[in-house]
């Protein structure tokens, strides 16, 4: 068994090459949380020309200003989406982890991407042609009606982070950040597992890798969390909830 790795050139045209196929295609899109309740004959749609694409740590995926080629999963592996900031400097916006689904606008738009994404680590994607996904769409209902709530839910949480990002101090950021986490993960009494290194987490929130440390620290010293690695746990949530309205700067326990 074997899959393809897409390498878009300069000139816009899809360099393939062959990989190893860890799975089944068919049984890797019926895992993903969004098709979960998607009818055998509809996911066998979407399968048919579905490929497992495989990617370096920091390899791009498709690049700004770029075509759409279709929708893309993860099935191993996580995605930074990436844009310009209003300095001109590129920041995460957003991260992909396993089990996600992005690239959808382009597909449903045909727009050229105005993002950029990136593998985090080494990772497995896949990639469901256009064509595959709109014939999918317009056959079945209550597919299209979950792909339009994940976007909508994915602008939500955009929104909000630019309110967060343009008022917020950077506390109070990463206090939101670790609340958000804590509210997705599967186990509500166990730490929360930052999703990509800390230099990628920091540009997510607008920060310098250097801040967001500090802010760690400050917030373990304040006894509001403890910090191993990428996983953190909440010591405090209440008091973690207060810093998230407080325009002020923490102030580490005495």
């Amino acid at each position: 068994m074997s899959c393809v790795a897409l390498r878009q050139s300069s000139d816009g045209a899809c360099r393939v090459r062959v990989l190893p196929k860890p799975a089944p295609v068919r049984d890797a899109l019926a895992g993903m949380p969004i098709l979960c309740a998607t009818p055998p004959t509809v996911l066998g749609l979407l399968a048919r020309e579905a490929e497992f694409v495989s990617f370096a740590s920091g390899a791009s995926i498709f690049e700004r200003d770029s075509t759409p080629t279709g929708l893309f999963f993860v099935s191993r592996g996580g995605v930074r989406l990436m844009a310009l900031g209003p300095d001109g400097r590129s920041r995460v916006i957003e991260i992909f982890e396993q089990g996600a689904m992005f690239g959808e606008l382009g597909v449903f738009t045909g727009a050229r991407y105005r993002t950029w994404t990136q593998a985090i680590g080494p990772t497995v994607l896949v990639h469901v042609p256009r064509d595959s996904v709109l014939q999918a769409v317009g056959r079945d209902t209550l597919l299209s009606n979950r792909i339009l709530a994940a976007v909508c839910a994915r602008i939500q949480r955009l929104i909000d982070g630019l309110g967060c990002m343009s008022s917020g101090s950077a506390p109070s950021r990463v206090a939101a950040y670790l609340i958000e986490l804590h509210e997705r993960s599967a186990r509500p009494d166990g730490p929360v597992v930052l999703p990509a290194p800390k230099n990628t987490i920091a540009s997510l929130l607008n920060l310098t890798p250097e801040t967001l440390s500090r802010v760690l620290r400050n917030l373990t010293d304040a006894g509001l969390v403890t910090v191993a690695g990428r996983r953190i746990r909440i010591r405090n949530h209440p008091q973690l909830l207060r810093l998230v309205s407080s325009p002020g700067e923490l102030q580490p326990a005495s």
